[in-house]
């Protein structure tokens, strides 16, 4: 091969490496592969429920109980994060009628008003993910929900209420 040719051959063999590394780190995207991609999925925390924006200014309410939430990911209990809808961006200097004090799963349900709260409005202020299809980013798996140890297929239509335990099992494939 003649010397012009060994620098096309070599000048090719970069130009694919740098298309190659460029592809590698998300900065172009030649290969369709959204499907896989965990910051692409379906979010049902996107769009927040009317509920969710609702910020207690006062502690004088008409409505407090308290459902419990436990979450098990692959056998491994998943902390529900302590101040969860406590001055939020949404409620900066207040809370959201569906919030934690502390990481016990204990879920305060307050209001102004008597309201029908479905658990999505605690997934909602949490800024998480949580349907039939999974919970957070685990999508692949089985997901199961018992309310008082009866499974139930509400999930984030399931209307809240006193003393509920909700645990939501996640078992990934």
């Amino acid at each position: 091969m003649e010397e012009g040719g060994w620098w096309m051959v070599f000048t090719a063999v970069c130009l694919a490496s740098l298309v190659g590394l460029l592809e590698y780190e998300g900065v172009i995207n030649l290969i369709d592969d959204k499907e896989s991609s965990p910051s692409e999925l379906p979010n049902t925390a996107d769009e927040m429920h009317p509920l969710g924006n609702e910020c207690l200014t006062t502690h004088s309410v008409d409505m407090h109980f308290h459902p419990y939430l436990t979450i098990i990911i692959d056998g491994d209990e998943f902390p529900i994060p302590e101040n969860t809808g406590i001055y939020t961006q949404t409620c900066p200097e207040a809370m959201h009628m569906t919030h934690t004090h502390d990481s016990s799963g204990k879920i305060h349900v307050e209001n102004h008003t008597f309201e029908e709260v479905p658990l999505e409005v605690f997934f909602d202020v949490w800024g998480e993910h949580f349907d039939e299809t999974g919970i957070f980013d685990y999508r692949d798996g089985t997901i199961e929900m018992t309310v008082d140890g009866v499974v139930n297929a509400e999930y984030q239509n399931l209307i809240l209420a006193d003393n509920q335990n909700i645990v939501i099992t996640y078992t990934s494939n």
